[in-house]
């Protein structure tokens, strides 16, 4: 039987129109059956799901997502551009996610789309041997050594930034989150790669972190001229400066100088080891230790400038804290001194380090951990998670579950007499549990206590409160809504002189 192309031409609109009615209903069938038993919404837009709901407003959403879990079952779901997810609120549950990273159960990505997003050498996409063998190489990175060359070098950064914020802000409130992203900024460049950074350089650099950041905070279409294809160029580029510093700091250690600088801690055993004859250890190319670094710098980057700003809403709102730091602080370190504050005295700084710890708690900056499921894997006994579901263990709702009076803000929780950081181990999950589990810690809690002591010593500070000021915004980590707005005014007589010297 002969049909005329004319006719063939004429039903093209009605099969065009047929295949994608079925595609949608496919699609809702889909997310219906992987759904299951689990809250979540019946139906979801089709195609790009509930991607605009995330973008728009995400505190709304993953607030929704957490209310919908419950205690029981402690799960719910939904469905953004294309990919199923499950948000995790039960802590226990969260953890068959984090002891479960393996290449057949869950591998965790950091962001929704994070491997298109974060390129090829990416440390936290390792598993086995191959993460083992990178832990090892940046073992020398954090060592007491290591960890006082860094503590110099950010309290000779924080002081130049609180001495210009001060001075700039003419008597006029201030919001804090830019001026404390460009502190970050800095600290993880001079930290992480300091002498191996131009001016031009340090420039690029933070126009391409600011793309970046914006990238993850868009939809995911990676096409030409979108913010998500832009973040993308722009994580190579940056890639790209940091592997140049690499091979830099090879050459410099090579010379027989000492180390400056992270890169230096974790090049110095690389080089050795290359010059006693051996080869050189795996993944310890330029290409792939830039890519590593960026890893690093993005984990600092912007979990730092949440909890600084955070440290500084609750200090100003907590006004026998900030007592308490202060005579903490002043028995230890003085600004008329002119020195630095020691490793030895951070150390002393007790109380201090548990007001820190429990701005982590009590604002987790990174709220979810996505990983995606390998293959099915039975979370519960009535739910399996079906293969490429992204699921998001929740660090937020894990911090206000077991600890004593969790939705209040309590440091002395992390005494020596209650020490719930032990008690409640399991849910203080800020910096990630298993194999996965944050290298940098102590260097982050370091810099969050030398900020909250110089900056509550330094200067005196006011917020300006307004309506949701409080509110949680993410950005992409989460910070006050306005931004953690202030007046602020020099509380010393003069500015301690400090030098590396």
């Amino acid at each position: 039987m002969f049909i005329s192309i004319p006719i063939i031409a004429s039903l093209v609109p009605y099969i065009v129109v047929s295949a994608l009615l079925l595609f949608l209903l496919l699609e809702q069938l889909s997310y219906i059956l992987k759904k299951g038993n689990l809250p979540g919404p019946l139906f979801v837009p089709p195609i790009i799901g509930n991607a605009v709901s995330v973008v728009r407003d995400p505190t709304s959403f993953w607030y929704k997502q957490s209310a919908l879990a419950g205690n029981s079952p402690g799960l719910s779901a939904n469905y953004v551009v294309g990919k199923f997810i499950v948000y995790i609120r039960d802590t226990e549950l969260s953890h068959q996610i984090f002891t479960n990273v393996r290449p057949d159960a869950f591998h965790f990505v950091g962001h929704p789309f994070g491997k298109k997003l974060f390129g090829d050498h990416n440390f936290i996409y390792m598993f086995g041997d191959d993460h083992k063998s990178v832990r090892r190489q940046i073992a020398p990175n954090f060592t007491p050594k290591a960890l006082s060359t860094y503590s110099s070098l950010m309290q000779l950064i924080i002081l130049r930034h609180l001495r210009l914020w001060e001075e700039s802000c003419n008597g006029g409130p201030v919001s804090l989150r830019n001026l404390v992203r460009e502190l970050n900024l800095e600290t993880s460049q001079t930290v992480f790669v300091g002498p191996y950074l131009d001016e031009e350089a340090r420039n690029k650099f933070r126009t391409d972190y600011n793309i970046f950041n914006l990238g993850t905070m868009t939809l995911p279409f990676d096409l030409p001229g979108t913010a998500f294809r832009k973040a993308r160029m722009a994580v190579k580029r940056l890639a790209n400066i940091l592997a140049v510093c690499a091979g830099k700091s090879k050459e410099k250690m090579a010379a027989g100088e000492e180390p400056t600088c992270l890169i230096d801690f974790w090049m110095q055993p690389i080089v050795a080891e290359a010059a006693s004859g051996n080869p050189p250890p795996p993944h310890s190319r330029d290409e792939e230790i830039g890519g590593f670094l960026f890893d690093f710098l993005f984990a600092a980057q912007d979990a730092s400038t949440s909890s600084l700003l955070w440290a500084v809403t609750q200090l100003e709102s907590k006004p026998e804290v900030l007592k308490r730091v202060r005579e903490e602080v002043g028995s230890i370190w003085s600004p008329e001194s002119n020195a630095l504050i020691t490793v030895d005295q951070l150390a002393e700084m007790k109380y201090t380090l548990n007001v820190a710890r429990e701005v982590v708690r009590y604002r987790p900056p990174a709220t979810m951990v996505p990983h995606v499921a390998a293959k099915d894997f039975p979370l519960t006994k009535t739910y399996t998670i079906p293969k490429g579901t992204i699921v998001f263990p929740s660090v937020f709702d894990s911090s206000f579950q077991g600890f004593t009076e969790p939705d209040r803000f309590d440091p002395d929780r992390f005494s020596e007499t209650r020490k719930e950081d032990q008690v409640f181990k399991r849910n203080f999950l800020a910096f990630g549990w298993g194999p996965h589990q944050c290298v940098g810690q102590r260097y982050a809690l370091n810099h969050l206590v030398l900020f909250i002591a110089m900056f509550s010593t330094l200067l005196d500070f006011k917020r300006v409160r307004s309506d949701g000021c409080d509110e949680i915004v993410y950005c992409p980590t989460i910070s006050p809504k306005d931004g953690c707005t202030v007046f602020l005014s020099r509380r010393v007589a003069a500015y301690p002189d400090l030098s590396l010297n």
